[in-house]
C-alpha cells in the first residue's frame, strides 16, 4: 500500500499501577495489539510506563528492576509477529548506574536504548536520587534481555520508512534539547516519553513548547504523557 510519504504514529497512555510490572505490561501489550490493528507504524508510551513513574525509592529495589526486564522480554515476544514498532519507558541498569530510558522494540528485537539526559530535581521531582544522566554513559552498547544493542541519547533510528529520535520529558525543557541535535542529523520525527504532571496553566505552556520545538526541528513531534 502506498503511504505517499506519510507514516502513521500513535501515543498510548495505559492505566498503570505503581510497581506492578505484570499489570502494566498486560495493558501495554493490549494497546500494542490495538495499534497494529489500526495500521500504526510506531506507538510510543509514557515515561517509565513499565513500572509507572512514581515508584520513588522502589526504583532501588532489585525485585522491581528484575521484573522490568521480564516485562521487556514479554513486550519483545508480543511484537514478534507484528509490524508495529513500540517505544516503551523502563528503568535500565548500565554498569553500576540506573537510567530512566526509552527502549525501541519491533519484531521481537530491541533496536536501541535511549537514556534521559536532563533529570529534574526541583519541587516535587527527585530523579537524581535514583537515576543517572545519559551524559555519564561510558559505553555505546549494552546487553539487555540477551541482546546486544546500541545505547545513547544520540541514537537515530531508521525504521518504518522514516528516521526518528527520542527524548524523555525534561529533555524538552532544556536550553538545547537532544532533539535539536537529532534533527540536524536527519531525524524526521521526535518521540517524547513523558510523565509531566498537571498544574495550573502547565498544559498550555507544554503544548506551546512542543509546537515550537517541532517547528524549530522541522519535524513531527509525538509526545506521550502520563
Amino acid at each position: 500500500m502506498t503511504n505517499y510519504g506519510f507514516v502513521r504514529v500513535a501515543t498510548a497512555t495505559p492505566q498503570v499501577k505503581v510497581a506492578d510490572c505484570i499489570y502494566n505490561t498486560a495493558q501495554m501489550v493490549q494497546m500494542i495489539s490495538e495499534a497494529e490493528s489500526k495500521e500504526v507504524s510506531i506507538v510510543v508510551f509514557p515515561e517509565l510506563s513499565v513500572t509507572a513513574y512514581t515508584c520513588a525509592d522502589l526504583f532501588l529495589q532489585r525485585i522491581l528492576l528484575d521484573e522490568s526486564l521480564t516485562a521487556l522480554k514479554e513486550i519483545c515476544e508480543a511484537t514478534r509477529d507484528l509490524s508495529v514498532t513500540a517505544i516503551v519507558g523502563v528503568p535500565v541498569e548500565i554498569g553500576t548506574r540506573l537510567y530512566n530510558t526509552a527502549v525501541v522494540i519491533s519484531d521481537g528485537v530491541i533496536h536501541g536504548v535511549v537514556p534521559k539526559t536532563f533529570l529534574p530535581n526541583y519541587n516535587e521531582f527527585y530523579e537524581k536520587r535514583w537515576f543517572s544522566s545519559a551524559s555519564t554513559l561510558k559505553s555505546k552498547e549494552i546487553v539487555i534481555c540477551g541482546q546486544k544493542v546500541p545505547v545513547g541519547s544520540d541514537l537515530i533510528f531508521e525504521m518504518s520508512d522514516t528516521r526518528f529520535s527520542i527524548e524523555i520529558c525534561e529533555d524538552l525543557w532544556s536550553p538545547i534539547p537532544p532533539s535539536s541535535i537529532a534533527s540536524v542529523n536527519g531525524a524526521e520525527i521526535i518521540f517524547n516519553l513523558s510523565a509531566s504532571n498537571e498544574t495550573t496553566s502547565k498544559h498550555i505552556y507544554r503544548k506551546d513548547l512542543i509546537k515550537q520545538q517541532s517547528a524549530r526541528c522541522i519535524s513531527g513531534y509525538v509526545y506521550a504523557a502520563a
